[in-house]
């Protein structure tokens, strides 16, 4: 993996999460980082241990604006936001 990665992921994709195409929870954001790390070949013996968690609405007018921040043990951190286009776009920054 390189130092920052971008993935994007089909909302259907997880489809079978009380989430899909409907607000953040901290298990869907999580959900769609292993599906990203999947899609980039991160390998581990042990699991992806997640340490932080937040979401915000960056303009409260535009309901899409909204980014969640992830932080991970190993291998980095991330943000998780939709665009309009059912899309979820998981952007990973390793730790230095």
């Amino acid at each position: 993996m390189s130092d920052t990665e971008s993935v994007i992921l089909d909302e259907d994709e997880m489809e079978n999460h009380p989430n899909n195409y409907n607000g953040w929870s901290r298990e869907y954001a999580q959900m769609a980082v292993l599906k990203a790390l999947s899609k980039m070949e991160y390998i581990t013996v042990n699991p992806v241990e997640f340490t932080r968690y937040s979401c915000v609405t960056i303009d409260p007018d535009r309901s899409w604006s909204e980014v969640c921040y992830l932080e991970t043990k190993t291998p980095g951190y991330f943000f998780v936001m939709r665009d309009m286009a059912d899309h979820i776009n998981v952007i990973y920054n390793r730790w230095d």
